[in-house]
């Protein structure tokens, strides 16, 4: 059952109420870190990348986007071949997307027995992808958690994501809608004044409804059918940020930063027999793999000495290493073009509006996409 951004946004306040409970009833026990260690500890991860490593959603955002795109020509380009008139070659298929995400994300301090910094961890997602004639989608997430911080240059991360799905289909006339439950568990760790590293692994449980109509002699047939499934993903990431120490030539309070990463899909669908007693096979099988690496630069500069506005760009170029989702699609390697302007509210507080372009070399596949990013950190 699809639900409304309207209720992700009363469940989200339900739930971080829970929260602020739980964690009164239990203060006499513990002892707050000082604010000082707090904003030793925000610094580091605003300055080495982490803090946007871990509210970014983009780069699973990309993968998921990816197989939606290659599940889509594989079951277009199947029913394409049923009919002489209509068949075209594997080369011949396009994938062509719009998206958009809105998404706010924050940390709030609590208690903590270590009298290391612990917060609590909110994030609320919506995100839309229409790709004309073939599907529109809506997606929206909410992340509960706690991220601790081991020292000052160190967080370790644990918490569930809940996802609400609803796609309508129009190159057969019928919608999906699920939802998802798992755990999600993120670390990261700067490694001295250039370097950090971070990880991100998600495990998500799907379970949802499919209806299509089929015309038949006798007139539509209405088919339905569960859809349920596993999906896995891992991130690595490596990321260097250099500023005016390093690089003199770089103009003022600007800063490059150079990132690389590992990303893995992983989707396990469950046999499922439809309502008309019949087998439903998906495109590619029961199990659908993509794993790609990545690599680019990324510079932000500031538009005036307070640093409140700044503009970034950046160019990331990825590879496939290994997917089964390669047919009719089959264009491993991808460029992405993104630019970006950010409003720096307070300290800890952000908002930044950002275009990306995903292009494969080849031209079969091609996504827009526009993001409207808060981070509110208290």
């Amino acid at each position: 059952m699809f639900v409304s951004l309207p209720s992700l946004i009363r469940l989200k306040r339900l739930l971080s109420m829970s929260a602020a409970i739980l964690i009164t009833s239990h203060s006499t026990f513990l002892q707050a870190a000082t604010p000082a260690e707090r904003g030793q500890w925000m610094a580091a991860m605003g300055g080495s990348g982490l803090r946007g490593f871990y509210a970014s959603g983009s780069d699973l955002g990309e993968m998921v986007n990816r197989a939606v795109s290659y599940q889509t020509a594989q079951r277009v380009f199947t029913r394409q071949q049923a009919n002489p008139a209509t068949a075209s070659r594997p080369q011949d298929m396009r994938s062509r997307s719009d998206t958009w995400v809105v998404q706010s994300d924050s940390l709030i301090p609590v208690a903590h027995a270590t009298e290391r910094p612990l917060f609590v961890r909110a994030l609320l997602r919506s995100a839309g992808r229409d790709e004309a004639g073939r599907v529109d989608s809506r997606n929206d997430r909410l992340d509960l958690g706690l991220i601790y911080a081991p020292s000052a240059s160190s967080f370790l991360s644990f918490g569930f994501a809940a996802e609400f799905t609803q796609a309508d289909i129009f190159y057969v006339t019928g919608e999906t809608s699920g939802k998802a439950w798992g755990p999600r568990i993120d670390a990261g760790l700067v490694l001295g004044s250039v370097w950090a590293v971070g990880m991100r692994a998600d495990y998500l449980e799907f379970s949802g409804d499919n209806e299509v109509s089929v015309m038949t002699g006798a007139g539509p047939l209405n088919i339905t059918r569960d859809v349920d499934y596993q999906r896995r993903y891992l991130q690595l990431d490596a990321i260097a940020r250099l500023d005016q120490s390093i690089l003199p030539w770089l103009p003022d309070a600007s800063v490059l930063s150079w990132t690389s990463s590992f990303r893995h899909l992983h989707i396990r669908n469950q046999p499922t027999i439809n309502s008309l007693g019949q087998p439903v096979a998906e495109p590619f099988g029961e199990r659908n793999r993509l794993s790609v690496i990545a690599t680019g630069v990324n510079l932000s500069y500031p538009l005036s000495k307070t640093g409140r506005w700044s503009v970034f760009g950046e160019v990331m170029l990825d590879y496939e290493l290994e997917t089964n989702m390669n047919l009719p699609i089959d264009d491993r390697t991808a460029v992405t073009l993104s630019s970006g302007i950010v409003r720096q509210l307070a300290r800890g507080k952000r908002m930044h509006l950002q275009y990306d372009r995903y292009q494969h070399v080849r031209g079969t596949r091609s996504r827009n996409n526009l993001s409207l990013i808060a981070t509110i950190d208290f």
